[in-house]
């Protein structure tokens, strides 16, 4: 309660003291409700079954600042910070980083945006650069429904000590890339040690259809480092997703090429075993939104079809092969273009050689969100 409580004070100050040279707003999300969550329980070794207040079921909960300067000549200098929290109780989410959600500051002109900080990719499905929740017919929220559970890039993937460009629209297309020196806390030498990563990612847009690809390389430190995952492959990861909009209803797609996974999962978080540094997969998405009144209706389903990988163990031969698949169904009800209801169930089922009982959950929840 401590950090989150310095957190918003210092917001609030930045607002204060910034406004008279700037243009500031300040803005958020607090998304609360009920959960149901059926899953596996370490306690009792069996699915078990639980209630509880949560929050950001269809929206993580947040605080933001965000702010630009005309400096002239159509040239702007933009920012933003924004912390994530738990309305449920108070605490900071992502790890407890007073600005986990994103923090990073920039120029804006005809030419684009170059901007530098702790920056969520445009494969992620959140952040001011995103080009992929719109693919997502639950806008990569609704818990396990959202297109994170199955592929990686599109699960919250943000990066530290990040720079990201993204070209202006022209006739239709948009262009991003990006280079992160390393993902997860500060550098370190030799250069070596750092997990970078490379970010590319194109959107379409004409009418009623929508097209995005995205490519996000995530190196590892090499071999001969101490750090974790030292010497893991490359994990190569190629997003491709689409909408076309009949007015009565939009139709949602899309499919990714998985490999080398390794440290970075999906939201279905499936380890390798010991002997398994890596595996791959494919994963795909069907999905449909149908807006109707001030209410809409959300639905998907989604596969994740891993290769199978051999590795020994003490008894022979043994097979890894962790394919599920994830089927979800929502509503909304807008109260106000601020304020919705929002209620969603979703299922995960193991396939392949995964252990059921661990892998297999069931969710549901009933919530309210409210943006300012």
């Amino acid at each position: 309660m401590k950090r989150l409580a310095i957190s918003l004070t210092m917001t609030l100050l930045l607002c204060g003291g910034a406004a008279a040279q700037s243009n500031v707003t300040l803005y958020g999300i607090v998304d609360v409700g009920v959960q149901w969550n059926k899953q596996y329980s370490t306690a009792s070794g069996q699915q078990e079954g639980v209630w509880s207040v949560d929050s950001g079921y269809q929206s993580g909960s947040r605080l933001g600042v965000r702010g630009a300067e005309a400096l002239g000549s159509g040239l702007n200098a933009i920012f933003t910070l924004e912390s994530g929290f738990d309305a449920s109780t108070g605490q900071l989410t992502q790890g407890g980083l007073m600005f986990g959600r994103q923090a990073w500051v920039g120029m804006q002109g005809g030419w684009g945006t170059l901007v530098g900080g702790r920056i969520p990719t445009p494969s992620s499905g959140t952040g001011a650069y995103d080009m992929w929740s719109i693919v997502d017919p639950f806008g990569a929220g609704f818990g396990v429904n959202q297109t994170g559970t199955t592929f990686i890039a599109a699960n919250a993937l943000r990066q530290d000590n990040a720079a990201l460009y993204v070209s202006p629209v022209m006739a239709g297309f948009k262009g991003a890339a990006g280079y992160s020196f390393n993902r997860s806390g500060s550098e370190t030498s030799p250069q070596g040690s750092n997990s970078t990563a490379v970010n590319l990612a194109a959107s379409f847009s004409t009418g009623a259809f929508y097209a995005v690809v995205t490519y996000d390389v995530l190196s590892y430190p090499d071999g001969g480092s101490a750090t974790s995952n030292a010497g893991n492959p490359d994990q190569k990861l190629l997003q491709i997703g689409g909408t076309f909009d009949f007015k009565v209803a939009k139709l949602h797609a899309a499919w990714a090429s998985q490999s080398d996974i390794s440290a970075v999962r999906a939201g279905v978080s499936i380890a390798p075993p010991s002997g398994v540094t890596a595996y791959d997969n494919q994963a795909w998405m069907m999905g449909v939104s149908v807006p109707f009144g001030r209410s809409s209706l959300l639905a998907s389903y989604q596969v994740a079809n891993a290769g199978s990988v051999s590795y020994a163990t003490a008894t022979g031969i043994a097979y890894f092969e962790p394919d599920y698949d994830v089927w979800g169904l929502g509503y909304t009800y807008k109260f106000s273009d601020r304020t919705n209801l929002h209620a969603g169930y979703g299922r995960v089922s193991a396939k392949g050689t995964l252990d059921s009982t661990r892998v297999d959950r069931q969710q549901a929840a009933m919530g309210l969100r409210h943006r300012f």
